[in-house]
């Protein structure tokens, strides 16, 4: 199962923040153990750095990111992806351009802990929340 990780996941799972730890943890073993294959982009993990540089120091910072990135693989968007975005019903351009970049790379759905990001879910990409994926894992 291919399955792109939101930005709020990777930081969940990076940084450990959330009340219920079973379901990252969940999550991490599926990724470690090849049940899922998970994906993000570059800009995905420059944004998480960005974040946890605001929180922590930079050796920390390398130290989690030495852990999370050979967790990924490693998407990448083109122009037909951005504008396809920009014509979405979506005022998260982000988000959209996350979606898109999933369609294009036949991922199968979309983990995310952001409310917005949920709305655009269909049947055609599903967009989950990280309690979700694990109940399709069990």
């Amino acid at each position: 199962m291919k399955i792109f990780f939101d930005v709020n996941v990777v930081l969940d799972i990076a940084i450990k923040r959330t009340k219920d730890p079973g379901i990252f943890n969940k999550l991490t073993f599926a990724l470690e153990s090849g049940k899922i294959k998970g994906y993000v982009t570059t800009g995905l993990i420059q944004t998480v750095s960005y974040f946890l540089l605001k929180y922590l120091d930079y050796n920390k910072t390398r130290e989690i990111l030495t852990i999370i990135v050979p967790m990924f693989h490693f998407l990448d968007g083109d122009e037909k992806d951005i504008l396809n975005a920009l014509r979405m019903d979506s005022k998260d351009i982000e988000d959209a351009i996350f979606y898109q970049i999933s369609l294009s790379n036949q991922i199968d759905a979309i983990v995310t802990s952001d409310r917005d990001f949920l709305k655009l879910s269909n049947t055609y990409l599903p967009v989950l929340t990280p309690e979700e994926l694990v109940r399709r894992l069990d």
